[in-house]
């Protein structure tokens, strides 16, 4: 039996109001960047960017430029930060702006990589940071975070050096800095709060010359903002790390299509009652904290997938998101300073967090690795970039019949945006801890001004979500509907080449009007005319087909379909004086001209190019060719670390409980403390000798059964973990200094089976069948080089 969905897109695109926000200010005189009430606008035309957070001083500075390419190869157009008061301020009247801490050369960088830049600089960020980023010595001057004079004092200094280091870069100087967000997280209201602090922070901001465009402040927990000078902005996390459960949370409403717009703790995800909505007739959909992964407590470590966020991503875009910024979208670890930065149940904070470690399971972790997250995300990225300016102004829809309960499981959540008779069919199958059913059968209608448009009958399986074009424009030929999701396009010389992928498990189709399109060559393909339809149905198996077909005005084009797996190694780039798709397994970027690949030195290092037909490599079919760019290196950079256990503890230590938080049950575990790291397991790890001399990323997979672990480098603490049954990825070129190891030394805090955490099934079985609670298993190294492939011929 088949199940319908009906969805019907408006006639026109809604009128925009462009006279509410006293925004879009402090413009170059060659570009303009402005908002209206649904989406952004960069010189004239509809944008809908990428922003991913990326906290430079939680980095080294000699790693930026790479991890910033990489991030715009990710398919990110802007980089946020936060600009942490207590790293650069640890001692009053002492700034610290060298080393990791240079702002400016961070800002100088993003430009050079061709990112923007949103700058965070609170005063009070949170970002699980000691006292939320508030430098030690500001706690005692008198009341916070509100119009106290004392403290406006202080904030005016914080932001004059901000002003200062970023002098020039601001967007109305041609720089890379578009926007700012004011404060973080504020909850706070009455005389000299709320709108009234945000309104004297913004003042201060533009008085120090943080003059932008853009300013914003969370959405959440009030809406107590000045109305017309700020956007309010959301969040989206599948999961977090700050709720008390021990238990997989309820079905999150980030997974459910929604367009109402209302608040709470991180949009939908709970906790808080939500308190209102944002007015869409006055502000667009910004999310500024969206999950691009999510860090890991002492008392819930949560481990996301890339199914997690790839999903809630969808889910957001078709609910009408028009700005998608991800916290985090690069790890990072906490500076070594006077103090530690991390927040702690001991300062007052809800959570204990580690130390040192801020990887987040994001696309690009603590040491610029890759995750599956980054490819599949990446699949999102491009498409906004490609097909952002038709979509940005798209209200978005509901399917009729849908529902908003998070924990329903029927019927399947669908929804578009579109007008007229052009738009995109979104669809989510997919709940974090809670698996939705097949849906056999589907069938999905939408009403257009050109009439009913019907998707062939498909099968969605539980876990699936995928985006469908409708009425999609190749040229002069129109695309009336497809079961395959788009990924990019491009024109050249005026010939058109669309990008899509097949997801695994849905049947791929296209249904072109047959009056305004001749396939010349179907790759395969078979090819079915029905009434004004012509069906292609791609052959399966191949991980790329290519079409190629000449549109009503005689312009030949080209459709190329990719498998999803080659979809999640594409990267657009310029090389040799053309716009092609490269496919690699690991992190592809361009620098300049050229293109850079991060890849293990035990292997070699390739990379695919569509179009190919201008280089030289192997023929992959599909016009697709390999380039080798660095064979693998003669000696063998893979192995496994020696150790010696030089205490062994199996014992756990007794469990402390922290004070008990209004908003949780009760009270969660205090982390382990120095003295318990002391009396722990303690190995000493023995990697090669000549290893020290390579040069390159040595990124070590640290295999351990435990609660928490810390690794030394001569005796100084330099990372840390808590067990959450994933391998502790750790780069220890790092702590290699004059040619030569350091003493490491990893102590390991042993479990106890019944503490009352969070941990994924798969994390507490393993703990549970360990016959030591306390113990390294195996340490794997690698040695990373980064390959150039030059355009040069």
């Amino acid at each position: 039996m088949t199940s319908l969905i009906s969805l019907s897109l408006p006639a026109d695109l809604a009128p925009v109001e462009r006279d509410f926000l006293n925004l879009g200010h402090y413009q170059p005189a060659t570009r303009r960047l402005t908002v209206n009430s649904r989406y952004v606008e960069l010189d004239g035309k509809p944008w809908l960017p990428v922003m991913g957070e990326f906290h430079y001083s939680r980095y080294p500075a000699d790693e930026w430029e790479a991890e910033l390419r990489k991030m715009r190869a990710g398919g990110v157009s802007i980089v946020a930060s936060y600009v942490f008061w207590n790293h650069h301020e640890a001692e009053r009247g002492q700034f610290d702006w060298a080393g990791s801490r240079d702002l400016r050369r961070f800002v100088q960088l993003a430009a050079a990589a061709g990112l923007y830049v949103y700058l965070r600089p609170g005063p009070w960020v949170h970002a699980e940071s000691r006292y939320g980023g508030f430098p030690d010595w500001l706690i005692g001057i008198g009341e916070l975070r509100c119009n106290a004079p004392a403290y406006l004092a202080e904030v005016t200094r914080f932001y004059q050096q901000i002003g200062a280091q970023v002098a020039g870069l601001m967007w109305a100087d041609g720089g890379p800095v578009v926007g700012v967000q004011l404060e973080n997280e504020y909850d706070r209201t009455g005389p000299g709060c709320g709108a009234e602090h945000i309104a004297e922070l913004k003042r201060i901001a533009i008085e120090a010359g943080l003059r932008v465009p853009l300013y914003t402040v969370t959405g959440w927990p009030t809406l107590d903002i000045p109305p017309h000078d700020v956007v309010p902005v959301s969040g989206a996390y599948p999961d977090g790390f700050w709720q008390g459960s021990s238990e997989p949370l309820p079905p999150s409403g980030v997974f459910v299509f929604n367009t109402e717009r209302a608040i709470g703790e991180m949009g939908n995800v709970g906790g808080t009652p939500a308190e209102g909505r944002v007015d869409k007739t006055h502000y667009p959909f910004f999310l500024a904290e969206a999950g691009g992964g999510m860090h890991v407590s002492y008392h819930r470590r949560p481990t996301l997938m890339a199914d997690d966020l790839a999903a809630t991503t969808l889910v957001q875009i078709g609910s009408g998101a028009s700005l998608y910024g991800y916290y985090m979208y690069h790890g990072g670890t906490n500076p070594l300073g006077p103090r530690r930065y991390n927040e702690t149940q001991d300062t007052g904070y809800p959570n204990d967090v580690a130390v040192l470690g801020y990887d987040f399971r994001a696309p690009l972790g603590q040491y610029g690795q890759t995750r599956e997250s980054y490819g599949r995300l990446r699949c999102l990225h491009l498409f906004l970039q490609a097909f952002g300016e038709e979509l940005a102004p798209m209200e978005a829809v509901m399917a009729e019949g849908a529902s908003l309960d998070a924990a329903a499981r029927e019927p399947l959540r669908v929804a578009a945006r579109g007008a007229g008779e052009q738009g995109f069919v979104f669809i989510n199958n997919h709940v974090r801890h809670h698996p939705l059913p097949d849906f056999p059968a589907v069938q999905i209608s939408v009403k257009t001004t050109a009439g009913e448009q019907r998707f062939p009958q498909v099968d969605v399986p539980t876990g699936a979500y995928t985006i469908w074009p409708l009425g999609a424009r190749i040229g002069a030929a129109v695309l009336r509907n497809a079961t395959v999701q788009p990924l990019t396009r491009w024109v050249e010389d005026g010939r058109t080449t669309w990008v899509a992928f097949v997801h695994p498990s849905i049947a791929p189709s296209l249904a072109f009007d047959a009056t305004t399109v001749t396939v010349v060559d179907a790759g395969g393909a078979t090819l079915e005319t029905v009434g004004n339809d012509l069906i292609v149905r791609p052959a399966g198996g191949a991980p790329a087909t290519r079409l190629q077909l000449i549109d009503a005005s005689g312009v030949q084009h080209e459709v190329l379909l990719l498998d999803r797996q080659l979809a999640e190694q594409a990267a657009r780039v310029q090389f040799r004086g053309r716009e092609r798709l490269a496919f690699s397994e690991h992190a592809t970027y361009q620098r300049g001209a050229d293109i850079v690949v991060a890849s293990p030195a035990a292997q070699a290092a390739t990379i695919s190019f569509f179009p190919g037909d201008d280089l030289v490599g192997d023929a992959l079919g599909a016009g697709i060719v390999r380039v080798t760019v660095a064979e693998a290196a003669a000696a063998p950079l893979a192995a496994e670390v020696g150790f010696t256990v030089q205490q062994d503890q199996p014992m756990p230590p007794a469990v402390r409980l922290g004070p008990h938080i209004s908003w949780r049950s009760g009270p969660v575990p205090l982390a382990p403390d120095d003295a318990e790291f002391a009396d722990a397991t303690t190995v000493r790890l023995q990697p090669p000798a000549e290893w020290a001399g390579i040069k390159g990323r040595l990124l070590a997979e640290i295999n351990y059964v435990g609660d928490a672990a810390r690794l030394y480098a001569d005796g100084v603490l330099v990372d840390d973990n808590f067990f959450d049954g994933e391998p502790w990825y750790v780069g220890l070129d790092r702590f290699i200094r004059d040619g030569q190891w350091p003493t490491l030394e990893l102590r390991i805090v042993a479990a106890r089976p019944d503490l009352p955490i969070f941990l994924e099934a798969a994390a507490r079985k393993r703990l549970n069948n360990a016959a030591h609670r306390g113990c390294l298993v195996t340490v794997k190294l690698s040695a990373w080089r980064e390959a150039l492939l030059a355009s040069a011929i």
